[in-house]
């Protein structure tokens, strides 16, 4: 340590030395030059402070040594000193009694900082940043204390010094890498930063205070000039291009088919979800909130349309007119600065130009509709009186003279919608299903069989699920029937009360679940232990999946036999001290009883007939417990075996005839109801009592040339109509989302042009939506790493196909993302298929052990015991830096790691091929998204991919979009900016 202190103070001498020989001399630049370059190089590589010693001898007296000031300029435009070092003496530089000084010192930063090398020279891109905005803040402190000094009225070089510093600013900012590596040291060093503000800040302070006789309109006029280039530095680097941009299509596909999904498919959602979901869409796409309202009205008169005379219009009118306006209430609590009411009267306005639809509308639902909902936004408070008479009057002028006279508003489906509303509301009070009920259950008997009257259930159903209130419906129906199970030691017509109770609750429930999923209870916290979400648990099937049949012994033979005599016999069925609970557990092992029976030749076939007539005499919920457990058995045994389980289903399902019949004919209905969609997926295809109605995918087909089919017609029409969402709601089901995933991409990436790419773009993306987070999973793990490893596909990543991909890609992780951060869970469609990806993953996580070795990965290559999931490689952080933020064992977050190694794999590669050219539009719809949505990706990006990248392909990305794609918040993120910033100096316009 003592030697090279001996060796600093030497060279620090020889060059104080040979600075005095070279003024008294009056060496030329050059010469100083050569003999300050010997002694660097004889001094062992050591270094000293050379702009200090250089500075303290030009800057002596009350002028500059212009000597020593060239001598200096030289050695630093040769880069024999750091230009930062220098930059940063100057910026410490704060005698204002010596002017001249300041005015040469300013001459000289402007040069420097003018001719400034970014891409060689020893100083880091971090370092740049500092001194620039060091040098920058100076200059402004030197203009400030000046313009003061004016104020007081005192006047020597403050003039110069104003008109000089003013110039090097305008100069200095002239060149955008100045401008980026200035925005950079706004992270980098924020107090220094918030001095440079506040300082900005008192200069136009000070400049409007001052006079216009104490400084001239020139200078005034320059240092104006000054601050409007400074504010250059706060504006934030935001895209305004869309991600999608559809306005050459006549609708929007993309909400158009959101809004279908949440009507059809997940009518039980909570709002609140959905309004995120699609104003995530709408900033995406950059839509205005008129033509998101537009949009939404749209779907939905078109939804009212194509479901005429189906089972799914209920659902439709439910959301339109009871749901709809729950979403506009939301939506305008999120629209904090807006006029909300003035912009969903542009909404409105805009439909209205859509004579034709909401004509044909009016026609099928024999209703006014759009007057209906212009009543429901008023009533919510989002329209005024007026509004909603100046739209009802534009509508009634033009529907006068295209609106048949028959077509009055009445007995349709709305009008059936509207007033189930009422009735939900009146279900739900206290008094109503909340009675106690020991006291008296009749009423409450004659309430349930009143509901079941006609389309009333569907009817309530529709409106509770629209109304958010379905939940609160099903907890009631479970407490009844958890109430009716019990024996409370009652006889005679108290006992029957209580099993009518238990039956009627039974077929209730079993038909909500059929029609909403098990979800509907399953999710609810009290009620999880009750009987019927046990018993729809473990045997009701769903989506045509039978659940696993367990040959087992009863936990009480004798319960069994009593009841299998009492089917055999056809005696009255005991109700006092009944637990129907157990009856419905028992009858399964009491039916599997009567069919080896049978199987043995201990029945005949007319024996079987009678039990089975008794059954269905009994209870309504007894056929439909028996009705499940021969399904689940049919589905686990042979062809061979099938043929008498469905003889008795056959037997089990025919219509009930007599006083039974007449006295129970409401229950028998709904029961015939249930059993009918539980049999039908085991019924062979030929079957008579097989509906088809509800099956979109023909038995003998292949489910391939069944998703190609509709989506040509999807992709032709530009819309999803009802059939065909079904159809992918049963493909997806049935072959699981990485089977779906690939081969949407594929087809869609078969157009040619892009206009048709960008709709079926919009479709897909929409389509998506059925099952979001497995489906973008499936994309990132399965679909698009496929098409990055296969050359046979490598045409899929040329434009435009490669930045559709691309579009895809960002589309679905920022919607997957923003669905996962949200207040509520994200939907997950029942009955889907898990995929091998996930079951990996989800092995990968219980083990949670890494490997001892791991292969090098030489070649791109994706798996999940790549070193992509150690996420050591985008952890790096400097000294004193927190970790990530992000989950690490969240999938999206290991897909989207897993999926920059291999485009991180894929630029180190060298070469430029269609590949590297998806992975620039991939960055590129990334930046699109916004910071708020962009980081989401992009923090997930290896630190030396991006300047890999803009060396392989230099300027690729503009100093915008770089200071985008880093994050600003990490000095990792910082450190990268600087450098590809300085790299771009070289190649993009200044």
């Amino acid at each position: 340590m003592e030697t090279q202190r001996k060796e600093l103070s030497s060279l620090t001498n020889q060059v104080k030395l040979t600075l005095m020989r070279a003024w008294r001399e009056r060496w030329s630049d050059i010469q100083w030059g050569v003999q300050l370059k010997r002694i660097l190089a004889s001094c062992s590589g050591e270094s000293c402070d050379l702009a200090d010693i250089l500075l303290q001898q030009a800057l002596v007296g009350s002028s500059p040594n212009t000597l020593v000031m060239s001598y200096l300029k030289h050695a630093v435009l040769s880069q024999v000193i750091p230009t930062s070092s220098v930059l940063k003496h100057i910026s410490s530089f704060d005698d204002s009694s010596r002017p001249y000084c300041i005015v040469a010192l300013i001459d000289l930063a402007e040069t420097f900082a003018t001719k400034l090398s970014f891409t060689h020279g020893p100083d880091s891109g971090l370092q740049l940043c500092k001194s620039l905005l060091l040098l920058v803040h100076w200059l402004l402190l030197n203009i400030l204390k000046c313009l003061q000094k004016l104020q007081e009225g005192k006047q020597h070089q403050e003039l110069v010094i104003i008109e000089n510093a003013s110039n090097a600013v305008l100069k200095i900012l002239e060149k955008s890498t100045v401008i980026a590596l200035l925005q950079i040291s706004r992270s980098e060093v924020t107090d220094v930063y918030r001095e440079f503000e506040q300082t900005e800040l008192n200069v136009r302070g000070t400049l409007s205070q001052l006079q216009q006789s104490v400084i001239p309109n020139s200078t005034r006029e320059k240092v104006s000039a000054t601050l409007a280039s400074l504010s250059r530095l706060q504006e934030a680097p935001l895209s305004s291009e869309p991600v999608l941009r559809v306005p050459h299509l006549p609708i929007c596909p993309t909400l158009n088919a959101l809004v279908s999904l949440e009507a059809v498919l997940n009518s039980t959602n909570e709002v609140q979800p959905f309004v995120d979901q699609i104003l995530v869409i709408a900033r995406l796409m950059k839509l205005s909130w008129p033509q998101l309202h537009q949009e939404i009205f749209r779907a939905c008169f078109m939804g009212l349309v194509d479901s005429h005379e189906t089972q799914e219009e209920l659902k439709w009118a439910a959301f339109t007119f009871l749901k709809l306006p729950q979403i506009l209430v939301k939506m305008q609590l999120q629209s904090s600065g807006r006029d909300f009411s003035a912009e969903l009267e542009q909404g409105f306005e805009m439909i209205l130009n859509y004579i034709h639809l909401l004509d044909l509308t009016d026609i099928k639902q024999k209703y006014e509709c759009l007057g209906q909902l212009l009543h429901e936004c008023n009533r919510f408070s989002l329209l005024s009186d007026n509004q909603r008479q100046r739209l009802l009057n534009r509508r009634n002028s033009e529907r006068e003279h295209r609106i048949p006279e028959q077509c009055s508003s009445g007995s349709g489906t709305v009008s059936l919608i509207m007033r189930a509303e009422m009735t939900v509301t009146s279900i739900l009070k206290v008094e109503t299903l909340d009675a106690d009920y020991q006291k008296n259950q009749d009423p409450l008997v004659g309430i349930l069989n009143h509901m079941l009257s006609g389309r009333s259930f569907e009817i309530i159903l529709a409106a509770g699920a629209a109304m958010g209130e379905l939940q609160n419906f099903a907890v009631k129906l479970i407490k009844i029937n958890e109430f009716a199970r019990q024996a409370m030691g009652d006889g005679g017509k108290a006992a029957q009360t209580r099993a009518q109770l238990f039956d009627i609750t039974f077929l209730m429930l079993c038909h909500i679940i059929q029609l909403y999923g098990t979800e509907i209870v399953t999710n609810l916290k009290d009620p999880s232990e009750s009987f019927i979400i046990q018993w729809a648990q473990r045997w009701l099937p769903e989506d045509g999946k039978y659940k696993n049949v367990e040959i087992c012994v009863p936990n009480d033979p004798n319960k069994v036999d009593n009841l299998l005599q009492q089917f055999t016999t056809g005696g009255e069925l005991r109700t006092s001290l009944t637990r129907w609970h157990e009856v419905c557990n028992n009858t399964p092992f009491a039916i599997q009883e009567v069919l080896f029976a049978w199987e043995h030749g201990a029945l005949s076939a007319e024996n079987v007939k009678v039990i089975l007539d008794n059954v269905k005499s009994r209870m309504c919920c007894l056929p439909v417990v028996a009705c499940v457990w021969l399904c689940s058995y049919m589905n686990t045994v042979g062809e061979e075996a099938r043929e008498k389980p469905l003889l008795m289903l056959e037997h089990l399902t025919k219509p009930i005839k007599g006083e039974a019949a007449a006295s129970n004919e409401s229950r028998n209905h709904l029961m015939s109801i249930v059993m009918e969609k539980i049999v039908n997926d085991i019924l062979p295809t030929n079957h008579p009592q097989r509906q088809t109605a509800h099956i979109h995918i023909p038995p003998k087909a292949l489910p391939s040339d069944v998703l190609q089919q509709t989506l040509t017609q999807i992709f032709t029409k530009g819309w999803i109509d009802l059939k065909c969402l079904h159809t992918l709601e049963q493909l997806l089901n049935l072959c699981g989302s990485d089977w779906l995933c690939e081969r949407m991409v594929l087809q869609m990436l078969e157009n040619n042009k892009s206009e048709d790419l960008c709709q079926s773009l919009s479709l897909v993306f929409s389509i998506f939506h059925m099952d979001l987070e497995h489906m973008t999973l499936s994309l990132l793990l399965h679909t698009l790493p496929r098409i990055l490893h296969t050359k046979t596909r490598l045409h899929l990543m040329i434009d435009p196909r490669g930045y559709t991909l691309a579009k895809l890609c960002v589309l679905c992780i920022t919607a997957a993302q923003e669905a996962r951060s949200g207040p509520e869970e994200p939907f997950v469609r029942r009955g889907r298929k898990r995929s091998r990806k996930e079951v990996e993953m989800e092995e990968l996580e219980e083990i949670d052990v890494r490997p001892a070795k791991i292969r090098k990965m030489h070649e791109p290559q994706l798996t999940l015991h790549s070193e992509g999931f150690n996420l050591e490689d985008i952890s790096v952080k400097e000294d004193g830096e927190a970790s990530p933020t992000f989950d690490t064992k969240e999938p999206l977050n290991k897909a989207l790691v897993n999926l920059f190694q291999l485009m991180n794999a894929i630029i180190h590669d060298g070469s430029f091929t269609p590949r590297t050219g998806f992975i620039v539009s991939f960055i590129e719809e990334a930046i699109k998204c916004g910071p708020q949505y962009s980081q989401s990706a992009l923090q997930f990006m290896p630190p030396k991919m991006l300047p890999q990248m803009t060396k392989t392909i230099p300027g690729v990305y503009s100093n915008s979009q770089v200071l985008q794609i880093c994050d600003m918040s990490t000095a990792t993120g910082r450190k990268v900016a600087a450098k590809v910033v300085c790299h771009n100096s070289r190649f993009l316009k200044e």
